[in-house]
């Protein structure tokens, strides 16, 4: 069986020039699959593009991290991730204390996010989030409770290949393990690899990683020119020297 690889393009709906980036990518096929900032400044422009590919895959990109939360009356559970601007305080939700109150905001706030999108015509298909808040371990309740929701049963994982000048320590690679599998315990559908692209061409052209299914994620628009760019824009599967299949998460 060939290997099936989810290109996912995060971050749509952050900006004009980053929609019409990965919709670009969605339309040469190099990007199989995106996540939408229901939050974010240019996502209902984006929601009216998505009719265009039937054959991709459509998630939530849950946030914590960046803009206004969308649950009116939020204040309060989210003060200490908040800005002066009531908007969401960058990495700050790394740096606080996760109780139950917190837990319960962060839920329904999730819960805006999601339903957001679903008015705007969005079927969604899976779920991960801005700068990978998903993956914080206190968070795993949270997730559990939105799949039960909204019956959302695909999620990304936490990251789990890297090259050696980014490898995380043994501790961290443990805890990265135990984190997927416990997603997988509660019913979540997930790859079993999760990386970069330009971290899987660097690692996994020559020789295929063992698990065969595995998703891939880029930032279109995000940067300048740059190696990932240049991916995108090339026939990077043909540098393969095995078989594989990009797919979207509709097939996972």
């Amino acid at each position: 069986m060939p290997m099936r690889i989810i290109v996912n393009a995060d971050d749509l709906g952050i900006s004009g020039p980053v929609n019409e980036a990965i919709f670009q990518g969605l339309q040469r096929g190099t990007i199989t699959s995106a996540t939408l900032l229901s939050n974010g400044p240019a996502v209902k422009a984006a929601t009216q593009e998505l009719h265009l590919f039937p054959n991709c895959s459509f998630g939530v990109h849950l946030n914590l991290t960046e803009f206004e939360p969308l649950c009116p009356g939020s204040d309060a559970g989210l003060a200490s991730i908040l800005d002066q601007n009531r908007c969401f305080n960058g990495n700050s939700i790394r740096e606080v204390r996760i109780g139950a109150s917190m837990l319960r905001a962060i839920f329904r706030e999730w819960c805006c996010q999601i339903e957001n999108l679903i008015r705007l015509g969005v079927e969604p298909s899976h779920l991960d989030a801005h700068h990978h808040v998903h993956t914080i371990p206190q968070l795993l309740p949270v997730l559990a409770a939105l799949r039960r929701r909204y019956k959302i049963n695909r999620v990304r994982i936490s990251r789990n290949m890297y090259d050696d000048s980014e490898r995380p320590g043994r501790l961290l690679l443990a805890e990265k393990r135990l984190f997927n599998a416990a997603l997988r315990t509660m019913g979540f559908q997930t790859t079993r690899i999760f990386t970069d692209l330009v971290t899987f061409v660097k690692l996994c052209a020559a020789r295929p990683p063992r698990p065969a299914s595995v998703e891939l994620m880029t930032h279109p628009g995000s940067m300048p020119r740059d190696e990932e760019a240049n991916l995108l824009e090339s026939d990077w599967p043909g540098r393969l020297a095995y078989a594989a299949t990009l797919v979207s998460y509709n097939s996972l």
